[in-house]
């Protein structure tokens, strides 16, 4: 077969991060807690704008007046020579923009231009409740949960239901060479056609909150808009979130809509999104090519960009892909794992290592587990497993152990196995992917390759870095996307022939030219376990997500395990034992850059304190006791960098991760004290009858 060029958009999957300045830095294209090409640095941080790859310091966290910048997600175009079957890692692959000659069609072609056209929407509102002691599980067998907002009548598609509670800008459009910003609000709806020019819709349904309501509780200012898009100097892509806001109608008694819950608020709405990108390549000579487009999801900030999750999203769709959608037959083939596989010590198992010892920054371990966390990320590929102090496998939680008799398997097990973190809807305590404990596995059996293992191009980089800096594992729902991840009914599965590369979102075709001023032009879109095949809309990997989304931030800090069994406890052990929900992306207790002195460590603070923040029940440490004041406060909390970054005028060994930026210390307020774990807690006494 004669082989042709395709186009992708890279990362697949990127994440743009709310703030509440109109200043911005790019999002990471490192991988957290990996190594980074300077020796003092390690992956995961953003980029400053404007540059290639500079990594943001503290001072570039907030802006002048102390607003928290946004994380804009950089996308980039590249070109590749495509011969059906395709492999995985592919090895090709250039990034190419506009003035570059490409191999199209037949003949060498100069690019003209490079138009992007992005689609946001949130549609939590009017989407289904995530139901924490279920997942994914609440959509099987043709079942759907409750709908949220019950009391506006109709099922999920009702136009009545979807103009009411779904935001939706419409598309929009930009050139490479374009100097604007383009708002995502209720103007100027375009998008590119088959010719590769920009169209107008003048009769786009674009819906907000203030549309069907004539006063609103808006604590941060009017949701009106769900973010921006613009180029950088090359025609890359940048797309940008909204300002964080949150809207919420009054009750009879003209009071904000209570908040009720973490996951499911009725009457709110916030200013998180997701949508595809798609990428029209017009050339000099009047050729159009369209690529295989990205996705982009906006979503909370990222507060500890360093700190590795044991188990990433990256994790998450590289074991689906792996398992069932045939990503590396070398690998996994048969519907098992293939036993003479060497997987690459610093590629596939170092990171598992690596991410105990970070997360030791953002919580309140004893002195021992930090010691023994810090022994786990030395283990080196000389080390005789069974002689680390990993001893082989005996303190891995093993995601296979479940039988019929069992079903939990060992996910109900505290010590000795680790992660010590809480798990999925459902299951007690997290465990690594299947693909991950196959991986520790071969090292246990000394079958692994002790070089470091090469093969991803700069796309494929792009990819990995942009998931593997997300959190995984723990998906009630998660922080930036949910269990829906591991749906091979989202993703372009036809990767081998169709040219797409894999981890790439389906868009369901959408046809603007149809938009009718009258008619909601999105529906309620994709759900899992219904046979829906046809693509994803806007705003259909978001809306599985918390709303508003700072209330499931504020509560995700520490939990004992009934938390996700329905208040059922099925783990061995003591029940008031609290355990931390989200410790890479959610900072629970933290140590303050300015209370370091010649880089000895001050005691712990939890990272939300202050006023509103005593707990008189330790399972409610290091929150907001009022989950509205999150929803106020959401931007003040600090963030957890390496001290190699951190400015403030001290200068910081990079061995050290501290907080900086906070806006919560108040002045005279005493804190109080941060326990170490393990702790419990507080239980009432039985009462007498």
């Amino acid at each position: 077969m004669v082989s042709k060029t395709v186009f992708r958009v890279h990362p697949s999957i990127n994440f743009a991060r709310l703030g509440t300045s109109e200043e911005y830095y790019l999002s990471p294209e490192t991988s957290a807690g990996l190594k980074t090409d300077d020796p003092n640095v390690t992956g995961g941080l953003p980029i400053k704008p404007g540059t290639e790859n500079e990594f943001i310091t503290s001072d570039d966290l907030r802006d002048a007046t102390g607003n928290m910048k946004r994380q804009a997600a950089r996308f980039r175009l590249y070109a590749y020579d495509f011969e059906a079957p395709d492999e995985y890692p592919n090895g090709g692959g250039r990034e190419i923009t506009p003035g570059d000659t490409v191999f199209y069609d037949g003949k060498d072609r100069e690019i003209q231009t490079i138009v992007w056209t992005v689609h946001l929407a949130n549609k939590k509102s009017a989407a289904y409740n995530v139901v924490n002691s279920e997942g994914v599980k609440a959509y099987e067998g043709g079942k759907v949960p409750q709908l949220r907002n019950p009391e506006i009548y109709g099922n999920i598609d009702a136009p009545t239901r979807l103009r009411t509670l779904m935001i939706d800008p419409g598309p929009r459009a930009i050139k490479s060479d374009s100097q604007k910003t383009i708002n995502f609000n209720s103007k100027g709806v375009c998008y590119c056609g088959q010719d590769g020019a920009i169209k107008a819709i003048k009769n786009y349904p674009t819906s907000f909150p203030s549309d069907t309501n004539s006063e609103l509780y808006q604590p941060s200012g009017t949701l009106d808009s769900l973010g921006q898009m613009k180029v950088d100097e090359k025609g890359r892509l940048l797309v940008l979130t909204g300002l964080g806001n949150t809207a919420a109608i009054y009750d009879e008694y003209g009071d904000p809509m209570p908040l009720t819950g973490d996951l499911n608020n009725a009457g709110w709405w916030d200013d998180g999104a997701d949508g595809p990108v798609s990428s029209t390549v017009v050339f000099k000579d009047g050729a159009v090519a369209e690529a295989f487009g990205g996705w982009v999801v906006c979503t909370d900030p990222s507060y500890a960009p360093q700190i590795r999750n044991i188990t990433s999203v990256w994790d998450d769709a590289f074991d689906v892909w792996v398992q069932e959608l045939d990503l590396m037959p070398e690998l996994y083939k048969n519907n098992a794992f293939v036993e003479t596989y060497q997987p690459s010590f610093f590629t596939d198992i170092r990171p598992i290592f690596a991410a105990p010892a970070l997360q030791e920054w953002t919580v309140n371990l004893p002195k021992f587990a930090t010691q023994a966390h810090t022994k786990v990320n030395q283990i080196s590929p000389q080390n005789e497993p069974y002689k680390t102090i990993m001893s082989g496998l005996s303190f891995i939680r093993n995601p296979n152990a479940a039988t019929p008799n069992n079903p939990a398997g060992e996910t109900n097990i505290g010590i000795p196995l680790m992660p010590l973190s809480l798990g999925q809807a459902g299951e007690a305590f997290l465990t690594v992917t299947k693909t991950q404990y196959f991986f520790l596995e071969q090292w246990n059996a000394n079958n692994f390759k002790k070089t470091l293992k090469g093969g991803l191009n700069g796309g494929e980089q792009l990819d990995f870095a942009s998931l593997s800096n997300c959190l995984g594992g723990r998906y009630v729902p998660g922080v930036e996307v949910s269990y829906v991840i591991r749906s091979t009914e989202i993703y372009h599965t036809d990767w081998r022939t169709s040219g797409s590369g894999p981890f790439r979102v389906k868009p369901q075709p959408l046809d603007y030219s149809k938009a009718k001023a009258d008619e909601p032009f999105l529906s309620g879109g994709w759900i899992p376990g219904h046979d829906k095949t046809d693509g994803l809309q806007p705003g259909d990997l978001s809306k599985f997500m918390a709303i508003p989304w700072q209330t499931d931030y504020n509560s995700c800090s520490i939990h004992q395990t009934h938390i996700n069994t329905a208040g059922v406890n099925t783990s061995f052990g003591n029940d008031s034992t609290l355990y931390w929900s989200w410790p890479s992306q959610r900072p629970d207790a933290v140590y303050r850059a300015s209370d370091v002195v010649m880089n000895v460590l001050p005691t712990q603070a939890w990272s939300i304190r202050g006023p509103g923040t005593f707990a008189a029940n330790a399972k409610t440490a290091s929150t907001f006791q009022k989950p509205l004041q999150a929803v106020e406060q959401w931007d003040r909390i600090g963030f957890v960098l390496q001290g190699s970054v951190i400015g403030e005028g001290k200068k910081y060994s990079p061995q050290l991760y501290l907080e900086v930026e906070s806006q919560l210390d108040v002045e005279g307020y005493s804190d109080e004290a941060v326990a170490k774990w393990p702790f419990n807690a507080y239980v009432s006494p039985p009462k007498h009858k």
